[in-house]
């Protein structure tokens, strides 16, 4: 009977280093499921049924109550860097030439990608990001 407490001790241990390693809230439900497959040897039920409970409540756990944490700790980002001029217009540098152009956005020189032949001097839009390149329409078109 020492031995399972010990077997479900380590499984308790195994789950939460398992949750705290990769925060995907995953894992530390089976530490539940362990902490009550470890009540059970104490009170010496067969090891059976401990590894049948342990089973269904870390499953149920994992299923009823991951969502809900999951929401909980859900963070809002706030968009940075390139994130941050998505949705912003800017004006042209140089004229689109096979598509591509540049932007000035605090005094750095941005490479964008425009569909549109435009002229420098043009107002264009950011709509998205492709690698290191800003994605840029005209600024009517979006608005449309």
């Amino acid at each position: 009977m020492d031995e399972l407490i010990i077997i479900w001790a380590v499984v308790i241990a195994v789950a939460l280093v398992a949750e705290l390693v990769t925060c995907d809230l995953y894992t530390s439900w089976f530490a539940g499921g362990g902490l009550a497959a470890m009540i059970m040897a104490v009170c010496g039920v067969e090891l059976h049924w401990q590894i049948i409970v342990f089973v269904v409540l870390s499953v149920a756990l994992l299923l009823s109550l991951r969502p809900i944490f999951k929401r909980m700790l859900q963070v809002e980002t706030t968009p940075t860097n390139l994130d941050a001029n998505v949705g912003k217009s800017f004006k042209l540098i140089e004229d689109v030439t096979e598509g591509k152009s540049s932007i000035k956005i605090y005094d750095i020189i941005w490479s964008v990608k425009c569909k549109d032949l435009l002229t420098a001097g043009s107002e264009v839009i950011v709509t998205g990001i492709d690698g290191n390149k800003y994605i840029v329409e005209k600024k009517g078109d979006k608005e449309k």
